[in-house]
């Protein structure tokens, strides 16, 4: 098993995380960081040169950047950050909203609301393969809510969103006293980066073509538990 925990969780932190592995059962050697875990799943420590990379980690509730230094096959975290209230789900909101403002749906009872954050949550899946997402629900009231979806209507409505996670990116190289040029790899990490303008979004800032997790070919096969770190 490999047990990570957040590049920024303190001494407490951590060995609280290493007494609930013990709770569980196992014996914790080593708790790894998870940007260190992510980079290790892409087998970056496989190289020789010394390198600074980032490790850009989009959730579904939260969002963290790291900025590691590779040499020797030893990893520093020189920086990190992010925004703890910043994920994928954000995204999924932004099209619920999209859905009710569309369909003029208002007021909602629970049941349809849950409804409608399912069909919004598809879409946005739907979207990182197909151009277009059809969304349709039949309501509690008998109304039939069917409405398309596009590429271009999602990246308007989430375009704020996106460049929200550029920021703590910007003050993560201010930290670590780092040009973009000077970062020679970009680890996309967290369901939330398969979406095609996060991923047009990291690659223009960094001026280069980040490493995820939607080309097998990029990943090397280190074991089932460190390969979960990517998901």
């Amino acid at each position: 098993a490999v047990v990570t925990v957040p590049a920024y969780f303190n001494d407490s932190q951590r060995q609280a995380t290493k007494e609930a592995g013990a709770i569980a059962g196992l014996d914790v050697k080593r708790i790894v960081n998870e940007p260190t875990a992510a980079a290790l799943a892409y087998g970056l420590d496989k190289r020789d040169k010394d390198m600074k990379i980032a490790v850009y980690d989009l959730g579904g509730g939260t969002f963290d950047i790291s900025i590691l230094r590779l040499s020797k096959g030893v990893f520093e975290v020189l920086a990190t950050g992010g925004d703890s209230a910043l994920g994928g789900d954000d995204f999924d909101h932004r099209i619920f909203c999209w859905i009710l403002e569309s369909a003029k749906l208002d007021p909602l009872s629970a049941g349809d609301a849950r409804l409608l954050q399912t069909r919004a949550r598809e879409a946005k899946e739907y979207l990182t393969y197909h151009s277009e997402a059809p969304i349709t629900a039949r309501l509690s009231t008998g109304v039939l809510v069917d409405l398309m979806l596009t590429t271009a209507i999602f990246n308007e409505i989430t375009q704020t969103l996106v460049m929200k996670t550029i920021q703590p990116v910007k003050k993560a190289l201010r930290d670590a006293g780092l040009s973009v040029s000077e970062v020679k790899g970009v680890v996309m990490v967290g369901g939330a980066t398969r979406m095609p303008q996060i991923q047009r979004a990291v690659g223009e800032y960094f001026r280069q073509e980040p490493l995820n997790n939607l080309d097998p070919d990029k990943v090397v096969a280190l074991g089932a538990a460190t390969q979960a770190n990517l998901l």
